[in-house]
């Protein structure tokens, strides 16, 4: 496996305009979508004056090669202490994923409660897919063998 720090950079064309490499150190049976979103991110980053990231959502559009790929941030909005971004990234103009980034500055935010984990059986102790399988023996089947 890659680093992602170094695997995700972007180089700044100028105009909102990014571009990056899809390094194969990230293949699963493609590049692995988690990857290939961080490179999305990291364009909406560089373009943002925050840097914290508050919210990312993508559509996947096609399956990228692992060659270099154009990325185009557009600011959908921007305020005081936040900003929106459109994502697109291409690959020889085709299309490869779409995403929505809201960044923020420095603002407070919800206090979170850190509790115990439930008592739950360790999952060593429960019976596998196979086991669970076995037990009902007229059950349908996954299509998939993972």
């Amino acid at each position: 496996m890659g680093d992602l720090g170094v695997d995700t950079a972007v180089e700044a064309l100028g105009d909102g305009r990014y571009r990056g490499r899809v390094n194969q150190d990230w293949e699963i049976w493609g590049p692995e979508g988690g990857y290939i979103a961080s490179i999305a991110l990291r364009a909406a980053g560089a373009e943002s004056r925050f840097d914290r990231p508050a919210s990312f959502s993508c559509h996947y559009l096609g399956v990228a090669a692992f060659d270099t790929v154009d990325l185009e941030v557009t600011t959908v909005r921007s305020g005081r202490n936040a900003e929106s971004f459109r994502v697109s990234m291409t690959q020889g103009g085709r299309p490869i994923l779409d995403a929505t980034v809201w960044t923020i500055g420095e603002v407070e935010g919800l206090e979170h409660a850190v509790l115990d984990p439930p008592d739950v059986p360790d999952p060593e102790s429960l019976p596998t897919m196979a086991e669970r399988w076995a037990s009902v023996p007229d059950a349908p089947r996954p299509p998939f063998a993972f």
